[in-house]
């Protein structure tokens, strides 16, 4: 009998790193859904609420804070990593406040580590 296949929604607005985050889930038994930016990640979380969501931060026409804001004001529990190039404590402190899972720096990430921090959610 065959698991349910998990859902992974991308929020990121850089084409070329949607593109291999989207590539390197695809190889595994996942369903991997992508936003270019805020607003279709809000649109794909109230249609089809992933079991894991993978966000960037600064995004266009609405940022990351607001999708997270959404997420706890309709009290969705789905995991959020965190994918930002923003390193600075105040920024981690503020996902923190808002339930993030985990905080990764997209500059130190490679291809197998997007896999590994998505496994541990999934």
């Amino acid at each position: 009998m065959k698991k349910n296949i998990r859902h992974i929604l991308v929020a990121e607005d850089d084409a070329f790193l949607l593109g291999m985050i989207r590539r390197v889930l695809s190889k595994h038994e996942v369903r991997v859904s992508t936003a270019r930016n805020g607003q279709e990640a809000i649109d794909v979380i109230l249609k089809d609420p992933p079991d894991l969501l993978l966000l960037d931060l600064l995004m266009p026409i609405v940022d990351g804070y607001a999708v997270l804001e959404l997420r706890k004001k309709k009290k969705l529990t789905f995991p959020v990593v965190v994918c930002s190039n923003l390193s600075d404590k105040k920024n981690i402190v503020k996902c923190d406040g808002l339930g993030v899972n985990e905080y990764v720096i997209k500059s130190d990430m490679d291809d197998d580590q997007i896999w590994t921090v998505a496994e541990k959610y999934l």
